[in-house]
């Protein structure tokens, strides 16, 4: 008889991978335990019915020494907040972020990167024979790419250098066009990648060129125009296809608006969608207004926020089939006060079963 009412209250099939699809990512790895028979239907509701979409990673790092580390990530999926506990980084300099999941630190002694989704692994290499104080920093397949930014007392301050991951060496490249002479610093740039290509944009009027590691060489220039005024200019690579996030201003109002293109031709603009007002207004800084944009992406999702304050971040999922976008706020889990006391880094990662039970594994 208990065999029988066993049977009988048993969840399996489509209605255990249902159920699952409420279940928070974080908590999967759990039920992914339970038996073989719920390890598939993990993998199967993952796959079928609630695809875990790209998480927001923020990375902190203290302003005075030891300059300590730590990250929190959110979980779109369930709109929570986690402390990823990982083993502390050992300073370099300070933290910064490039496209997707890519952190670097950079000094005249060393040079230290990470691509992985929750960066637990850490490369660490000598520097750059050019000494450079804030170069654009992007992985471009095996390739770390490392152009601009270089010291005034450097002969070439639009040097670029290729780090090979197969080779461990450094290899001097074209230097970046003449048009970045006053430019060619990360703070001026915005970057995408593909497998084989950096994407470099300047994000005041939209210049874009392209670099090629296997060819060390540099494209034609093209000025990024989707027919309507966009005084800000941001790029992200986005399921095979470049993403423009652009700031404009609309009947003296400022407005965000999406859109996306063939990384091989430039002429076409598909606009995906457009900010809603009211999530404009939690970009805006009480001190500086709306001025400028950071976004980091990842698949589907790219999140957008203002780096002169960070209060909320604006998450935009790119729905398929001419669906448009949907809109959300994540809000900052770093308090005014320790925001003071660290500078804050993001970025943005597909996460599945095995990362978090890395995490899962770091955290007990």
């Amino acid at each position: 008889m208990a065999n029988k009412e066993e049977e009988e209250v048993g969840i399996c099939g489509d209605v255990l991978e249902t159920i699952l699809s409420h279940v928070p990512l974080v908590d999967l790895v759990s039920a992914a335990d339970v038996s073989r028979s719920w390890g598939c239907a993990v993998a199967s509701s993952l796959r079928h019915h609630n695809r875990p979409k790209p998480w927001l990673i923020l990375h902190t790092q203290g302003t005075r020494h030891p300059h300590a580390t730590a990250t929190l990530a959110y979980d779109p999926r369930s709109k929570l907040w986690i402390r990823i506990r990982k083993p502390p980084i050992k300073y370099v300099a300070w933290l910064r972020s490039s496209h997707s999941s890519f952190l670097y630190m950079l000094s005249p002694s060393g040079f230290s990167f990470s691509s992985d989704p929750f960066n637990f692994s850490w490369c660490h290499a000598s520097p750059p024979l050019v000494w450079r104080t804030d170069p654009i920093v992007a992985m471009v397949g095996n390739f770390v790419v490392v152009a601009g930014g270089a010291c005034d007392f450097e002969d070439d301050p639009l040097a670029v250098e290729i780090y090979g991951l197969r080779t461990r060496s450094w290899c001097a490249c074209e230097s970046m066009p003449g048009i970045f002479k006053d430019s060619a610093a990360s703070q001026w740039q915005s970057v995408a990648t593909t497998a084989e290509k950096l994407f470099i944009t300047d994000t005041k009027s939209g210049l874009t060129h392209w670099f090629d590691p296997a060819t060390k060489s540099w494209s034609e220039p093209v000025v990024l125009n989707p027919g309507q005024p966009v005084f800000h200019f941001n790029i992200a690579s986005a399921l095979g296809k470049l993403i423009l996030v652009g700031l404009c201003r609309i009947e003296d109002a400022e407005a965000v608006k999406i859109w996306r293109f063939d990384p091989s031709d430039f002429s076409e603009y598909e606009e995906i969608g457009e900010m809603p007002p009211e999530y404009v207004d939690k970009l805006r800084s009480d001190s500086f207004g709306l001025s400028s944009l950071k976004i980091c992406a990842s698949a589907d999702i790219v999140y957008v926020y203002n780096p002169s304050e960070v209060k909320e971040l604006v998450a935009c999922e790119m729905v398929g089939g001419g669906g448009g976008c949907r809109w959300w706020s994540v809000p900052n889990v770093v308090a005014p006060g320790e925001t003071m006391m660290n500078q804050l880094v993001f970025s943005c990662s597909e996460v599945g079963i095995d990362e978090l039970r890395r995490v899962s594994a770091r955290n007990t």
